[in-house]
């Protein structure tokens, strides 16, 4: 059930970041990404599990901790991401051009990458 949401809303985050280029207008009817339901998995998964590099104090990368509930203070202190300027946040920028996850480990796919994204665009909530 939850894989059925996650593409939902990676479906209508895909079609309102195309609409959203075409138009000025915002439609009302997308739904608003969830750090802990829709990001988190996403980051767990890819960052934390498959890689082991961003898990805290046992991970390569120490000083972005993406474990529990390390994950939205890392990203806001680390400045991961740019509310005002969203596609240039870093943590879209590096997911996006496939160099995080770091190979062997299987980039995000398109629907993980808006995912994102939209979250950004949405203000980067903790919610």
């Amino acid at each position: 059930m939850r894989n059925k949401r996650n593409i939902a809303v990676a479906i209508s985050a895909i079609l309102f970041s195309m609409a959203e280029m075409v138009s000025c207008t915002h439609a009302s009817q997308v739904p608003t990404i969830s750090f802990s339901k829709d990001i988190f998995p996403i980051l767990k998964a890819s960052c934390v599990l498959n890689s082991g590099c961003h898990l805290g104090g046992n991970g390569v990368n120490q000083d972005v901790n993406l474990d529990s509930a390390f994950a939205y203070n890392t990203i806001i202190v680390k400045k991961l991401v740019s509310t005002t300027n969203p596609p240039a946040s870093l943590l879209y920028t590096e997911v996006r051009s496939n160099e995080m996850p770091p190979p062997p480990i299987p980039p995000m796919s398109a629907s993980q990458q808006a995912l994102i994204l939209y979250w950004i665009q949405q203000g980067a909530r903790n919610n």
